[in-house]
């Protein structure tokens, strides 16, 4: 067995994670981001937990093989209900629906310091969710892997702003955004700073749901669910148009 390199978006979601002295890392699969965080000094200690046994063992064999079976614990189960109280300062969730992590962060035994969360979908409940329990989202990144693109944010509890961030005074965007702003979805901190995937992002957007208007038949041209695909798609390219001004 070698030492196995991350995937970009492992990668990414890696360069957001805060330092701290213990960090879950839920849904592990084979332990690669769990061993980076203490070889590249992220954590001093490190769940790693799956649902799914197979994985699991993966990961415990590459733990054992890099000789950190100390400092990363596998753990079975479901979620953060593999933790106690008291252990972690922060978790992070990969590779799942933004429903399921929701529903992660809701069962685990306390609320954390921090999460760092890469959702698949579900975006705009997440959070939602995730500000409606009192954190605020101070980061968010795109990044591009085997040609998809993913988006990740850190939330960082609201006692604990100043502490992860070193800001006495932080504007949370979220706070005051619409419930119905298509920004929960796209990323408000995303469109504020347009990083250098943005126009790519907001395309693959526009796309997606450009596709689900051309798969929709005549007659539901005019149901609520057509004209809101409409709205964003128009807004969509407003965000796009507004880069270029």
């Amino acid at each position: 067995m070698e030492p196995r390199p991350m995937m970009d978006r492992l990668e990414a979601v890696f360069s957001i994670v805060p330092k701290a002295h213990a960090i879950a890392d839920i849904g592990t699969d084979h332990g690669y981001l769990a061993v980076e965080l203490i070889n590249r000094n992220r954590a001093e200690f490190v769940i790693a937990g799956d649902v799914h046994k197979g994985p699991l063992e993966s990961a415990k064999e590459y733990v054992q093989f890099c000789g950190l079976t100390s400092k990363v614990d596998c753990r079975l189960g479901d979620g953060l209900k593999v933790t106690e109280k008291g252990e972690l300062n922060g978790a992070i969730c990969c590779g799942m629906g933004g429903y399921l992590m929701r529903d992660i962060v809701d069962a685990g035994p306390e609320p954390l310091e921090f999460y760092v969360l890469q959702p698949q979908n579900g975006q705009k409940e997440l959070r939602q969710y995730m500000v409606q329990k009192g954190y605020v989202i101070v980061l968010e990144i795109i990044v591009e892997d085997a040609g998809k693109l993913y988006t990740a944010f850190l939330a960082v509890r609201n006692d604990q702003v100043e502490a992860y961030t070193g800001m006495t005074e932080y504007i949370d965007v979220y706070q005051s955004l619409p419930e119905d702003s298509l920004l929960w979805s796209v990323g408000a901190l995303l469109e504020q700073e347009r990083p250098s995937l943005w126009t790519k992002y907001i395309e693959y957007l526009i796309y997606q749901r450009q596709c689900a208007l051309d798969g929709m038949t005549a007659q539901l041209s005019h149901t609520d669910k057509y004209k809101d695909l409409e709205r964003e798609v128009k807004f969509l390219h407003g965000l796009l148009e507004d880069r270029k001004k």
